[in-house]
């Protein structure tokens, strides 16, 4: 049912090897249900009982398995190529820092049926600076330096610790590389981000809802560097083959 890899016996994140048949099986049952107009809550609480998931199991599958409408509005809005060089780019900030350090950490990544790269580690409330975040910045300016984008703006969540300390990071790395641009803490970065004239950078929902169009700067810039290593790809989820046959879990790192 699996694409197997090189099968390890080690648990990663709290998602045991020996579980992620289950976690494969389920993840076409909670597609199925949302599409057949199930609120996501029932269908998870519905697909969690029936295979017995973990709450790490659920929530691997509520943050990479959307119903095929809203999966596809969103992979419409997504801009494509190098069209949004030439147009404002606005970052949600601790979004795509966290993801590119859940990358260079080893943390669970995963790939969601509506095209967003996302990972489990909830760091958002512990979030701290360290060295795995001056790496993540190596990485980002290093996509950015090339791409070069008309402009830039990252917003940070003022509330999370060291916020002010993050922009000004980010605001002497936009300066080192000469690329136009700005960066701030604010205190509700989601808010602040227009729905139009100017493409998103976050894999957040919330921001990719609302977006006229948005890309996923933590992916480009961790595949920049050559690093992407997914947990689970959910994308098979969109086509007309049984996609429990090809649902990656990778656990050849592990």
């Amino acid at each position: 049912m699996v694409v197997d890899s090189i099968v390890s016996e080690k648990v990663h994140g709290g998602l045991a090897p020996e579980r992620f048949h289950l976690i494969a099986q389920a993840a076409p049952d909670f597609y199925f249900l949302q599409n057949r107009g199930y609120p996501r809550p029932a269908a998870l609480e519905w697909v969690g009982n029936r295979y017995g998931l973990t709450h790490l199991e659920r929530h691997l599958l509520l943050r990479g398995v959307f119903g095929q409408e809203t999966a596809l509005r969103r992979r419409g809005r997504r801009c494509g190529g190098e069209d949004w060089v030439r147009r404002q780019l606005v970052v949600d900030g601790h979004n795509v820092q966290i993801t590119v350090e859940s990358a260079i950490l080893g943390r669970t990544l995963l790939l969601g049926n509506d095209g967003a790269l996302r990972d489990l580690a909830g760091q958002s409330a512990r979030f701290r600076l360290t060295e795995a975040s001056e790496v993540a910045q190596d990485w980002i300016f290093g996509f950015l330096s090339e791409l070069r984008p008309r402009g830039v703006l990252f917003l940070f969540d003022a509330p999370m610790s060291h916020s002010g300390l993050l922009a000004e990071q980010y605001r002497r790395r936009l300066k080192g590389i000469g690329l136009r641009g700005e960066s701030r803490a604010v205190p509700v970065p989601e808010s602040e981000i227009p729905s139009s004239d100017c493409v998103a950078a976050s894999s957040d929902q919330a921001v990719i809802d609302t977006a006229e169009v948005w890309i996923d700067l933590a992916r480009a810039s961790i595949e920049h560097a050559a690093s992407l290593h997914l947990f689970a790809d959910f994308t098979c989820l969109l086509s007309s083959r049984s996609p429990e046959r090809d649902l990656l879990m990778d656990y050849s790192n592990f």
